[in-house]
């Protein structure tokens, strides 16, 4: 029997991934009408039928479901390799979401630069989770309760919401639930929330922003007043530069901050010593409020 190219196994793997040769095609960067010819070719020289159909979804024989597995499996490893040895000069590529790296990652990057001066983050945000076992990326912060499969989670800290505004703003108002309210478009739940566990009538926002790091921005610049998880800006209350009314008691939140990454990504010394870090800075800012 003739060995079979790689990118004819490549292109196999994919479509039984996929389900299809559209998402194979995704994938591959490639036309869906040269994937069929890789997986013609691919029959031809393994001499087996693979597929009971190669239509829109594609059917596999149980033989080719299970060299599909084996196969993806195989292709997984050996991407994960290649990371892996690419990134021996020390990058790290991290997904963040906007508002983590605004108001809490930026002002402490220069604590982990000094310390792991041989690593470098590559930051990029995004509003939808990343596939990490599908993005070229090694690592990611993002916000639930931690049930994300296949993935390991460790939680940096749970959601503290409380009411954010220019400090003089919130001296000049003797009824702070009638300052204009600045809402975030990703967490439109916020404002319900906490007006509720402050017993403030419900009242629709002013303005709408994307994110909440825009969202307190405005607060900061005296427009209104913004709901944020107290540990992004704990740095910006101790400064001066917010004020804060927060509930009695506490909005016991199931949701937080969590550092995500696969199993075997953490091989890496630099995404240890990011996520390590990450650790530390965070149980450091709990033990100080």
């Amino acid at each position: 029997m003739s060995s079979p190219s790689l990118r004819a196994l490549r292109a196999f793997a994919e479509t039984a991934r996929t389900g299809s040769l559209a998402g194979a095609s995704h994938v591959l960067n490639v036309t869906p009408s040269a994937v069929s010819h890789l997986l013609r070719q691919l029959q031809q020289t393994l001499a087996m039928t693979l597929f009971i159909s190669r239509g829109p979804h594609a059917r596999l024989t149980e033989t080719g479901e299970r060299l599909g597995r084996r196969l993806a499996a195989a292709f997984d490893s050996i991407d994960a390799a290649i990371t892996e040895a690419g990134h021996q000069a020390g990058d790290v590529r991290v997904s963040t979401l906007s508002s983590f790296l605004t108001l809490w990652l930026v002002p402490r990057l220069t604590g982990f630069q000094s310390r792991h001066q041989d690593t470098r983050l590559l930051l990029s945000t995004g509003m939808r989770p990343v596939d990490l076992s599908a993005e070229p990326f090694e690592c990611a912060i993002r916000w639930g309760q931690g049930n994300w499969p296949d993935l390991e989670a460790t939680l940096l800290f749970r959601d503290r919401p409380v009411v954010v505004s220019n400090p003089r703003m919130l001296q000049a108002n003797a009824r702070p639930q009638d300052l204009p309210r600045l809402a975030a478009r990703t967490r439109d739940a916020d404002w319900p929330t906490i007006a509720a566990a402050l017993g403030w009538p419900n009242a629709a926002p002013i303005l709408t922003f994307e994110t909440r790091a825009l969202a307190v921005q405005a607060a900061t610049a005296g427009i209104g007043a913004a709901v944020v998880d107290r540990n992004l800006v704990a740095d910006m209350l101790a400064a001066g530069i917010l004020a804060e009314i927060a509930p009695d008691p506490p909005i016991a939140a199931a949701e937080g901050h969590w550092f995500v990454a696969l199993p075997d990504r953490l091989r890496i010394r630099q995404l240890r010593q990011f996520r390590d870090w990450l650790i530390t800075e965070a149980t450091r800012q709990r033990s100080s409020d």
